[in-house]
């Protein structure tokens, strides 16, 4: 009766020592569904949201705030006013430097950041000329550090697509390497892995390979 008496006064003191796991869990799971059902902005923003909230609780964990950021950096890329990007993508931004200072996956990190540099660049030809340089430096970075990692294989195709579009060159490489990351994401498809970690791209990889066909 002892043992018992203690183990309930404990559990009675210290909630979080037995079901602070649990409740980041659950508020992963609910969170992630949303994500993949999110189909609109305020789908996205409500999202982020969710993963801000739980990366203000869990400050030691990176993947939140990953999420997070990916969700504004979707939100940036559907708003159809240039002049709204920006916020999003500011926003986007200082999630990823909080990411930075912490135990991470830098591939991961890097290649969405990435991802966030080139909605940028979209919304003027300007910084194209301004960003292009450290865009590529990043993604090139991302892809060496992780060369199975089939986002940063993916962003590093999509920007070098981009580029050899805009220059009038040759998009084979590019699109060798689209066919490359859908590899990846279905080899990763069938492998069990840490729960929560980014599974996003394969649907943008399709449709740049569809691009590439056409």
């Amino acid at each position: 009766m002892r043992t018992l008496s203690g183990l309930l006064i404990a559990i009675i003191l210290n909630p979080l020592f037995s079901y602070g796991e649990g409740k980041y869990e659950k508020a992963m799971k609910n969170a992630l569904e949303g994500l993949n059902q999110a189909a609109t902005i305020e789908d996205f923003r409500q999202v982020a949201n969710q993963f801000d909230r739980i990366g203000d609780n869990e400050k030691d964990k990176w993947l939140p705030k990953y999420h997070a950021a990916y969700a504004k950096v979707m939100m940036a890329s559907m708003e159809e006013d240039l002049q709204k990007k920006d916020p999003f993508l500011d926003a986007a931004q200082l999630n990823l430097d909080a990411i930075e200072k912490m135990e991470h996956d830098e591939s991961e990190r890097l290649a969405l950041e990435g991802f966030l540099i080139m909605i940028r660049m979209s919304v003027s030809l300007d910084r194209g000329m301004e960003l292009g340089m450290d865009c590529g430096m990043i993604l090139n970075q991302a892809y060496t550090l992780n060369n199975q990692n089939p986002r940063a294989v993916l962003m590093l195709a999509q920007f070098k697509f981009g580029s050899a579009q805009y220059m009038g060159q040759d998009t084979s490489e590019s699109c060798a390497m689209f066919d490359e990351a859908l590899e990846l994401f279905e080899q990763t498809d069938n492998k069990e892995s840490e729960p929560f970690l980014p599974v996003w791209g394969k649907n943008l990889a399709q449709i740049f390979k569809q691009q590439c066909q056409n």
